[in-house]
């Protein structure tokens, strides 16, 4: 049994706008040995900032290790505290944010998941 490393990676320069929450659920044997939770906030829901907040690092990644197990349920929430300047939707491509799980040394997932800018997104990956 290995750990899982969970990363989460995005280039999107407006990524200060949306606060991440990560939960994961590790499982030996069909017991559940660790549920991690990880929360990146940038400003409550609601902030509305009108500019990218100070002390914002804009190489933001998220990169978690697990206790060892042999399955894992993740739950990733992308939740927006500040909505896009425009009232144009077509104006506010999704974006992407890469997502990426190993267990041990195995990549097991890399994917890029599309966010939508107004609404955020809810990402659930079993293995």
């Amino acid at each position: 049994m290995q750990p899982y490393t969970i990363i989460l990676n995005s280039d999107f320069e407006e990524l200060w706008r949306y606060n991440i929450a990560v939960m994961a659920s590790v499982r030996s044997g069909g017991k559940e040995v660790e549920f991690l939770k990880h929360t990146s906030e940038v400003a409550p829901v609601g902030s509305e900032l009108t500019e990218v907040p100070k002390g914002y690092s804009p190489n933001r990644r998220i990169e978690l290790q697990t206790k060892a197990g042999d399955a894992l349920t993740l739950y990733i929430y992308v939740i927006p505290h500040t909505l896009p300047r425009t009232t144009d939707v077509a104006e506010a491509k999704p974006f992407e944010l890469e997502v990426e799980v190993k267990h041990g040394k195995e990549s097991l997932l890399r994917r890029h998941a599309e966010v939508n800018q107004w609404s955020g997104e809810n990402i659930e990956i079993n293995f």
